[in-house]
């Protein structure tokens, strides 16, 4: 599996794109998360309107799915045929029909393709295309949850948003790759903080963590953080746009 980091920003970034992800499989491409920044971001890596096979959305925040209807627009516009299915929970998916219409009033109804919505929830298993998708929520404002996609003996997880439980502790481990929202450095009720972070990767036997949807002071004063990853011994990465990890 490959993970290409399309957008690492905050909800009010003006740099960074929102938080989106591509995991790549064989021939299989899922879309983790697309917010209202992030589309501009996704045409760029995969500018072809079918090769995009799911999304799945980690909760009902704004950065993290009010991209669909540009998203789906473009796949219209373009011809696309190909069934497209979006994973997240019910809560979700009850509102994504109202945001399409509201984001292109008529157009949902001319889609040349099938939208497949199938609903999610922790302790769950689900099978796509060869891919394996366990999920356990996380502490956040609106309910969350993060993502363990397995392929081929190898792992990745995505937290969306919020800061993990014990459940998400057990979801993460021994991955090859964890993607993670670290906000901030101090303790946060609704967000995850880099210190925990920094002391989950090596207890949790994680390979990698990749630093996610860092608050935008934080992050644009990244020396602190940078010290942290600087001696992580090699656990911890701070991505920028475009980089990929290979799994």
């Amino acid at each position: 599996m490959r993970a290409t980091i399309i957008g690492c920003g905050e909800a009010f970034d003006e740099r960074l794109p929102n938080v989106c992800i591509l995991v790549e499989s064989c021939d299989t491409k899922l879309l983790l998360d697309c917010g209202y920044s992030a589309p501009p971001e996704i045409w760029k890596t995969v500018p072809a309107p079918g090769a995009i096979d799911a999304v799945y959305i980690s909760h009902g925040h704004a950065d993290h799915y009010f991209g669909i209807p540009a998203l789906l627009g473009r796949m219209w516009e373009e011809g696309r045929t190909k069934p497209l299915t979006v994973f997240s929970q019910a809560y979700v998916l009850d509102c994504l029909p109202q945001a399409l219409e509201l984001g292109y009033k008529g157009l949902p109804g001319k889609y040349k393709f099938p939208v497949q919505y199938r609903a999610v929830e922790a302790g769950r298993r689900v099978e796509f295309a060869g891919l394996a998708l366990d999920f356990a929520p996380s502490r956040h404002a609106a309910p969350n949850l993060a993502v363990r996609i397995t392929s081929g003996g190898g792992a990745l997880c995505y937290s969306g948003d919020g800061m993990f439980t014990d459940a998400g502790r057990a979801l993460y481990s021994g991955a090859a790759l964890v993607i993670h929202e670290a906000y901030s450095f101090e303790p946060s009720p609704v967000h995850a903080d880099i210190a925990s972070l920094a002391a989950l990767a090596p207890e949790a036997g994680i390979g990698k963590l990749a630093l996610v949807h860092v608050q935008r002071g934080v992050r644009l004063s990244a020396k602190k953080i940078l010290d942290v990853v600087n001696g992580s011994g090699g656990r911890l990465a701070l991505p920028d746009p475009g980089e990929r990890f290979q799994v």
